[in-house]
C-alpha cells in the first residue's frame, strides 16, 4: 500500500490483519524449523554447562522448555520480517526523511542484534554462569532446572542484542538532528559510567576485571558511534559548503 495514500479505518484494520497473519505465519515456520532441529539446538545451548546436567521438577517442564526454545528461536529467525511489518504499518505517519532514516536502519539493526546475541551466548553467558555457580558451590550442590537455565540464557542474550543497538540508535538520532557529536564527546565520561552501572546491575560479575571485559565491547560501540556521527557531520558540512558555493 502506498505510504502517502490516506486510508480509512477499515483499510487500516485490513492492513493490520494482513501483516499480523503474515508475521505469525513466518514466526510459526521459524519455530517449526527450530523444533525439527531441537536436539542440535539444545546441545549447543548446553555447551556452557561443561557437562553439568539439567533437571526438571514437573511432568510438563520438558514440554515447556521445548516450546520455549522453539518459540524464541522462531522469533529470532522471523525478526527481520517482524521488524519490517511493524515499521511498514506505522511509518506512513512519518515524514519522508524519517522514513528514509528508519528503513535504512533496519539491516544494520538486525545484524547488530544477532551479533550482540552471539556475543552474549558465546562470551558473556559462560562467564556469568560460572560466577553464579561458583558463589554457591562451596557449600551447596547445584540442581539446575532446565526452565530457569534457558530463561536466564534468553534474557541475557536478548539484553546484549539490545546493547549492540547503541551505535544504530545514536546514528539515527544524529540523522534526525536530535544529538550532535560535540555534545557526546563532552559528556562521554557520563556515558561510560552509565554503561558500567547498567551492565553491572544486569550482569553481575565476579571481579572488576571481568566487569571491564564485559563492558569493553559496549564502550567500543558507544565510542565508535561518536566518531561515526562526527564523520557524518563533516561530510554534511562539506556538502553544504559546495551547495552554497
Amino acid at each position: 500500500m502506498g505510504m502517502d495514500k490516506k486510508m480509512s479505518i477499515t483499510e487500516h484494520l485490513g492492513e493490520l490483519r494482513y501483516r499480523l497473519i503474515f508475521s505469525l505465519t513466518v514466526l510459526l515456520m521459524g519455530a517449526l524449523l527450530v523444533y525439527l532441529n531441537m536436539d542440535k539446538m539444545i546441545r549447543w545451548l548446553m555447551v556452557p554447562l561443561d557437562g553439568k546436567i539439567l533437571h526438571f521438577t514437573g511432568p510438563a517442564d520438558g514440554l515447556f522448555v521445548t516450546v520455549q526454545i522453539a518459540v524464541v528461536g522462531g522469533i529470532i529467525l522471523a525478526l527481520p520480517v517482524l521488524i519490517y511489518h511493524v515499521l511498514a504499518f506505522i511509518i506512513p505517519g512519518c515524514t519522508r526523511h524519517e522514513r528514509k532514516v528508519v528503513f535504512s536502519s533496519i539491516p544494520p539493526a538486525i545484524f547488530l542484534f544477532f551479533l550482540g546475541m552471539l556475543f552474549g551466548k558465546q562470551k558473556l553467558f559462560p562467564v556469568v554462569l560460572q560466577f553464579f555457580l561458583g558463589v554457591g558451590e562451596a557449600y551447596l550442590n547445584p540442581m539446575l532446572l532446565g526452565s530457569k537455565y534457558f530463561s536466564f540464557l534468553v534474557m541475557l542474550t536478548f539484553t546484549m542484542g539490545l546493547f549492540f543497538q547503541i551505535p544504530l540508535i545514536m546514528v539515527a538520532l544524529s540523522r534526525l538532528g536530535i544529538i550532535r557529536s560535540t555534545k557526546l564527546r563532552a559528556t562521554r565520561m557520563y556515558g561510560y559510567i552509565s554503561i558500567f552501572m547498567v551492565v553491572g546491575t544486569l550482569v553481575p560479575s565476579p571481579d572488576f576485571l571481568t566487569l571491564v571485559g564485559i563492558c569493553l565491547p559496549v564502550i567500543l560501540l558507544y565510542e565508535s558511534s561518536i566518531w561515526i556521527i562526527y564523520l557524518m557531520e563533516k561530510v554534511q558540512e562539506k556538502k553544504e559548503k559546495i551547495n552554497y558555493a
